[in-house]
């Protein structure tokens, strides 16, 4: 590390310091699943750091959910804006797509959602929108009939673009996959081409973010394709030919048979780890969901450890804004567990703490 990239990153690291140590602790996410209602959940909650988002809110009761997820999207902007503009020009420059990702990230929800026909009030607690407006425009999405009713309405004309241009391959297939991977291919291909841009020290923690997410990415669309029974043909068409780690055992997978396969392909390889985690989540209720969830803390707990040593790079703006972004996920999960009375071990489960 040179002199130059630790003035360079004084800034941002102080802030992202500071903002850290104000987030929830594992014995804080306890005393919160433990609550015995909505109310206990929301003193509780009133009790930490999100004491003054909440004070931002009008939480009469019973709880007005929309409130809830106006405060929560304007603390993770808020955020988003401090930790951008607190950074140096180059990674200032860099996170421009990654914003766009927790955009990708919301409408593939919604595109799901309106295939599956899942009811939008299930959806809405995973959605992590970065405004009110962004709220508003994914509600008005889940209340259309198809998905090329949505397509018709996203306003950002390159995603709409994308999408567009993906609808043959989702009549030939009948599947909302195709818009996932073409969406994730999109971003994920101009973060991996950017990283040429960045100085050495920055090129080695992109890439070890940035890589391990699209080795993810591949490996969770294999998957959900294997269970769909898409051909590898398919399969190869869909993810994004670009490999960090594992490259042979990727491409092996897409032949494979089944998930089982994959994962026993997986662990023999630098994933072996994550495949271990993964086999004994999916070992239990044979669910593509519960591999996902392990598939979310691999990359939680990689986020963590990137904020652990040297702080004097491009991986700890990016790695922070994603244990913040999961934050507001846990909360929103708590808080809707809470309203729909969900017994805590359940609420447990569907939470990633590091």
């Amino acid at each position: 590390m040179s002199f130059l990239s630790s003035g360079h990153y004084a800034s941002i690291n102080a802030k992202v310091r500071a903002l850290k140590s104000r987030m929830l602790t594992i014995g804080d996410y306890e005393k919160l699943v433990q609550a015995a209602d909505i109310d206990e959940a929301v003193r509780l909650l009133n009790a930490t750091s999100y004491g003054e988002v909440l004070a931002r809110a009008d939480l009469r009761f019973p709880l007005d959910t929309i409130e809830v997820d106006r405060v929560l999207s304007e603390e993770l902007n808020k955020t988003l804006d401090l930790v951008v503009s607190s950074s140096p020009y180059n990674v200032r420059s860099y996170l421009k797509p990654y914003q766009k990702k927790l955009y990708y990230d919301n409408l593939i929800l919604v595109i799901n959602a309106v295939h599956f026909k899942t009811p939008a009030q299930t959806v809405l607690q995973y959605l992590i929108p970065l405004s009110p407006k962004e709220m508003d425009e994914y509600k008005n999405l889940l209340n259309m009939q198809t998905v090329y009713q949505v397509i018709d309405l996203v306003k950002e004309p390159q995603t709409k673009q994308i999408l567009q241009d993906t609808i043959p391959e989702y009549e030939s297939i009948k599947s909302p996959i195709v818009f996932e991977a073409a969406l994730e291919r999109s971003v994920y291909k101009t973060l991996w081409n950017k990283i040429v841009t960045l100085n050495a020290t920055d090129r080695r923690y992109a890439q070890k973010l940035i890589g391990t997410k699209i080795d993810l990415m591949n490996i969770l669309i294999i998957m959900r394709a294997k269970t769909q029974r898409l051909q590898p043909q398919t399969i190869e068409n869909l993810i994004l030919p670009t490999f960090y780690r594992a490259e042979n055992s990727i491409i092996d997978s897409i032949a494979a048979r089944d998930i089982e396969e994959v994962l026993n392909i997986l662990l023999v390889s630098e994933y072996k780890y994550l495949a271990h985690m993964a086999k004994e989540a999916y070992g239990e209720n044979k669910s593509t969901s519960a591999i996902e969830h392990a598939f979310e803390e691999y990359s939680t707990q990689l986020a963590y450890t990137l904020m652990v040593g040297d702080p004097f790079h491009i991986g700890v703006p990016i790695a922070f804004l994603d244990l913040k972004k999961n934050e507001i996920r846990n909360i929103k999960i708590i808080l809707f567990g809470k309203v729909e009375k969900v017994e805590p071990r359940v609420i447990r489960d569907l939470l990633i703490i590091f």
